[in-house]
């Protein structure tokens, strides 16, 4: 890899270095007299300091297909630079950074060669943090903390790197639904949406998984009544401990407390969506 960095800086005239999706420093080419104060921050801790991450990440970098040009930042010592995605495979590993303008060339062989170098054990799956005011994006390791940032925020499920895209859509519903709904918290993950995932296309089988026709008729007749057991258990010719026990396994099962009305809510649309689903 080393030799590819290298190799390539001479044919740009450019300082370049190679980043992990999780803002490790993989390798960097001898540095040139371009070099700026944030890229010898990242190259001596061996890690994108969290400001520059969020810098370039504001400028679509974690959710590009091709190179990004990112405006300099007086503040971060941070020159204009152009970041190149890799994708190995379709699976996205890292970035390949150029700092300064990039000529007119066709790097397409040098980047899937560098691509294929970025070692196996740095493709770990991410979250996507989107805050709304002002705007960030960051893109951190799935098992890591996450950034502390102001005013709402949304945070994706955990996706593998190439699927990063998917968790920015993720991470920016979940931080407008916190600014539009004031029963959520400030900071809430796509995981807590409840019913509002539905709405936004996830799959109801999620929802349902892991309960039996016995069960899923159980709880349809039971929200269908409005939670009322009496009815419920009429309605099922149960006797109501009978009933209470299907519900303890229903909510055992599904991880959802059946006395919250969110969690009714999600419970009772996936269920109808599953039945939509069955039209002809």
């Amino acid at each position: 890899m080393q030799e590819l960095l290298d190799e390539l800086s001479r044919v740009l005239g450019r300082g370049v270095s190679l980043d992990d999706v999780a803002g490790r420093v993989v390798a960097h080419s001898a540095q040139t007299d371009d070099v700026d104060p944030a890229r010898v921050r990242a190259i001596l801790t061996r890690r994108v300091p969290a400001d520059v991450a969020a810098w370039q990440e504001q400028h679509g970098i974690a959710t590009a297909a091709g190179p990004v040009r990112v405006p300099p930042n007086a503040a971060l010592g941070f020159q204009q630079r152009v970041g190149f995605p890799l994708r190995h495979n379709g699976v996205l590993v890292g970035y390949l950074w150029v700092l300064g303008d990039v000529p007119d060339l066709d790097l397409g062989e040098r980047l899937a060669a560098l691509a294929a170098r970025v070692p196996a054990g740095e493709r770990t799956p991410v979250r996507v943090v989107v805050a709304l005011e002002p705007r960030v994006v960051r893109t951190v390791p799935a098992g890591d903390a996450l950034p502390d940032l102001p005013g709402h925020v949304g945070v994706s499920d955990a996706h593998p790197p190439d699927r990063a895209g998917a968790a920015y859509r993720q991470a920016l519903a979940a931080a407008e639904l916190a600014r539009l709904d004031p029963a959520l918290p400030d900071l809430v993950r796509w995981s807590e949406l409840g019913a509002y995932r539905l709405l936004l296309g996830a799959a109801p089988d999620e929802v349902l998984a892991g309960l039996s026709d016995v069960l899923l008729r159980t709880l349809e007749v039971y929200l269908d009544c409005g939670c009322e057991v009496r009815v419920a258990a009429q309605r099922l010719h149960l006797h109501r401990t009978s009933l209470y026990y299907r519900l303890g396994r229903i909510a055992e099962l599904t991880g959802r407390d059946l006395s919250d009305g969110g969690a009714r809510l999600e419970l009772h649309l996936a269920l109808k969506l599953v039945r939509l689903a069955r039209r002809p």
